[in-house]
């Protein structure tokens, strides 16, 4: 049985999915100093211009798949290795959308099996396509698509641009009303961890708050949009790293070293506890209840915070700085932040950029010692 009884978290859902960060490979990965902001030196050269490989969609374990077109632009979707065809996806009836399923190991397309599917325009170069969950969840990417089968899974790896991977990120991380200021600091950020480099085996990186969210990217002409192309190619770097910079939803008053939160920097970037004056003014409220066979848990520990969310549920530990108050029911968690409270804050970021604070000023703060670099 579960150990959450009832909850309720007086914060935005959204900024609390979002916020839960997974810590522990990213803390250990993590680096980053500064002072020198005006003329970012160009790094040694990265994989700056080259695709990063994100699987999506992978919490659903889909068993199907429906690749559709999007626009005008023609998809061609073809099998790999020995199994031969190529279906292609150009608007006209009955060639506008393609179910994939998983048959064990194999991705089975019509009468086709093959190891796995491709999708890309009919050149090979990214191409716009639609990506569904049958029932639960449909998303527009811009790349190229790489189908495989996992024990009866179907993975979907979307392999896109930095540029367009940071945007999509920006799009989901940040409210589409943040100020510019605001926005182009989270676009360095979410860079920076992109360009430390790969956290999973099978692609590089999730699209889940275990690396970072992913959504459809916004459009030219919105902020998102501006902020990434104003910052094109920066990043956050320490002892000239690219820094896998980590950030949450709302520190609670003030941020956190790696030591406070029970982690251990080895040598990398530890973080600082900085005063964080918008959480400070615009306190976050939440509670929750876990059952008394339940196990206390630690406030200001991510690793148990983590285990024991994966447990009860991230809304029953959406930030790590709370009380624990045993009673006749279990125990009464009150908190009053969203997210481990490590790195930029990004209510506080916003906070900041309302009053006219510059983004360079806005990551100095949260990241003191920082380096701002240029990728090649």
């Amino acid at each position: 049985m579960s150990a959450f009884v009832s909850s309720s978290v007086i914060a935005s859902r959204r900024l609390a999915q979002r916020s839960v960060a997974a810590a522990i490979g990213l803390l250990l990965a993590s680096p980053l100093v500064q002072n020198a902001w005006s003329q970012a030196p160009a790094m040694r050269d990265t994989q700056a211009q080259t695709d990063v490989r994100i699987g999506v969609l992978g919490l659903f374990h889909p068993a199907q798949l429906e690749i559709e077109q999007t626009g005008t632009q023609t998809v061609a979707v073809t099998a790999s290795g020995s199994a031969s065809g190529t279906w292609v996806l150009n608007g006209e009836p009955g060639h506008r959308r393609l179910l994939l399923r998983a048959d064990r190991e194999k991705v089975v397309l019509g009468n086709t099996s093959s190891a796995a599917w491709q999708a890309a325009s009919r050149d090979g170069s990214p191409v716009g396509f639609q990506l569904a969950v049958p029932g639960k969840l449909r998303r527009t990417y811009v790349g190229r698509l790489t189908v495989e089968a996992r024990h009866g899974e179907l993975v979907a790896i979307v392999s896109m641009s930095l540029e367009t991977a940071v945007l999509s990120i920006v799009s989901a991380e940040m409210p589409a009303g943040a100020p510019l200021e605001a926005l182009k600091a989270q676009a360095i950020v979410a860079r920076s961890f992109l360009a430390a480099g790969s956290r999973h085996r099978e692609f590089d990186f999730c699209d889940t708050t275990h690396c970072q969210y992913l959504r459809t990217p916004q459009g030219a002409g919105v902020s998102a949009a501006a902020a990434v192309n104003a910052t094109s190619n920066m990043i956050l770097a320490y002892q000239s790293k690219p820094l896998g910079a980590m950030y949450s939803s709302r520190c609670g008053g003030s941020t956190h070293s790696l030591r406070e939160v029970g982690m251990d920097p080895h040598d990398g970037y530890p973080y600082y506890a900085v005063d964080c004056p918008w959480c400070r003014r615009h306190p976050v409220r939440w509670q929750s209840r876990v059952a008394a066979a339940a196990d206390a848990p630690a406030s200001s520990n991510e690793p148990a915070r983590l285990a024991k969310a994966r447990v009860w549920g991230w809304s029953v530990l959406p930030g790590s700085d709370f009380t624990t108050q045993k009673d006749a029911g279990g125990f009464l968690l009150q908190g009053h932040s969203i997210g481990h409270g490590i790195g930029l804050c990004q209510m506080g970021a916003i906070g900041m950029a309302a009053t006219g604070v510059h983004c360079r000023q806005i990551l100095e703060h949260y990241y003191p010692h920082a380096e701002l670099e240029q990728l090649r």
